[in-house]
């Protein structure tokens, strides 16, 4: 017989799961289809949403969109444009100062507050612009400030049919609970509108160098970065203060800003206008403390040494490269800054005495100052620099 041939084992179980795993698996992909399909099939027809009209837009929201649309072209965004380090070798140019301006007049003048300028008009950081709601860049000429009051008066060359002045109030009548609106450029956000109430009247607020601001007005308007300089108006649309500061922990706001009123304005203004009419004079960068800046800080000229105090040094200035010191407030007293009691050997006793020295020099003279400090006589030498530009 011929010899047996060998089988392999056949292992039964293994080819019944197999089949049965099959059976599963296409048992379950027909319930997953019909699933599907039936759900599919129950699914109601789509019918598209409608738009409810929503009417007319209430009255006192149809006044705020007047109010913004008469007031906005009249508020311009003013920033510093300069160059930063970005790296060891590198520098790019960026945006170092942002705030908000108002066209004054049709000869292009524009008021601001003084610190959102000075560090470029004294310091020399950045080159100044003003742009208009239509875009349009303008280069910036600095006539003048009052630092008392924080308004800086400022001029572009701009065509009158391009300029738009905003309209005028007084804050002689002005009510605690009325109605208050800023238009501004917080973190330059420039044509931004705020609004809300006058809280208070008659506040006093730390501005910049320790200068005390009087008779402010108190608002929860938004007031953050960048409104400063704005208007502060009235439901009519009416520019009722220049907004300046505010109170927050955060350095946002807090509902809780200050604006210099109107009138406040109008005569800084006033004076600065009449002074840059004069022949013009180089600056050593301060402010003088004046009788009515005493008055209001309850310091008597009578009782002071004979000489010019100094009520503010503002930065990167030539006084301030000398050392020379302004007031400070301290514990809620003004210590006073230095008294400049001779300029060149010529004592000085007024404010008109030190514009009358400095009439005599140009810009780039080196200027030896006699000054008066904590009781003690020393001297400083002062390189005097053109304040327009």
């Amino acid at each position: 017989m011929p010899p047996s041939e060998s089988r392999p084992p056949v292992n039964s179980t293994a080819a019944v799961n197999g089949w049965l795993v099959l059976i599963l698996v296409v048992m379950a992909a027909a319930l997953t289809f019909r699933i599907i399909v039936d759900s599919v099939r129950n699914q109601p027809d789509y019918t598209p949403r409608t738009v409810t009209p929503r009417g007319s837009l209430a009255e006192d929201e149809q006044s705020t969109i007047r109010l913004f649309e008469a007031a906005s072209p009249s508020v311009v965004w003013i920033h510093t444009q300069g160059y930063e380090r970005i790296g060891q070798d590198a520098v790019a140019k960026r945006e170092l100062t942002s705030g908000t301006g108002v066209i004054w007049d049709e000869q292009g003048r524009i008021i601001t507050n003084l610190h959102v300028v000075e560090a470029s008009v004294f310091g020399g950081i950045g080159e100044l612009e003003v742009e208009l709601p239509n875009k349009q860049v303008f280069a910036v000429d600095f006539i003048g400030a009052v630092s008392s009051c924080d308004i800086a008066v400022l001029q572009i060359r701009a065509a009158a049919g391009e300029l738009q002045p905003v309209t005028l109030g007084t804050s002689d009548d002005l009510k605690v609970g009325q109605r208050v609106f800023a238009i501004g450029s917080p973190f330059g956000m420039n044509q931004t509108l705020s609004s809300g109430i006058i809280s208070g009247l008659d506040r006093e607020v730390a501005g910049n160098s320790d200068v005390v601001l009087k008779r402010l007005i108190q608002t929860d308007a938004a007031i953050n970065p960048g409104n400063s300089g704005g208007p502060l108006l009235d439901s009519s649309g009416r520019l009722i203060g220049i907004n300046t500061a505010i109170l927050s922990r955060s350095g946002d706001s807090a509902g809780i800003g200050f604006a210099v009123p109107v009138n406040d304005v109008v005569q800084s203004v006033q004076a600065v206008i009449a002074e840059s009419q004069r022949p013009q004079t180089p600056t050593m960068g301060i402010a003088v403390l004046d009788e009515a800046t005493a008055e209001d800080n309850g310091i008597s000229i009578s009782d002071l040494p004979a000489g010019v105090v100094v009520l503010q040094v503002y930065p990167n200035s030539p006084a301030a490269r000398a050392g020379l010191v302004g007031c400070r407030v301290q514990m809620g007293a003004i210590i006073l800054g230095d008294i400049l009691v001779a300029m060149d050997d010529r004592p000085l006793q007024t404010a008109s005495d030190l514009r009358q020295v400095l009439s005599e020099h140009q810009a780039g003279d080196t200027v030896r100052v006699r000054v008066l400090r904590n009781g003690r006589i020393g001297e400083a030498e002062v390189q005097l620099r053109r304040l327009c530009r």
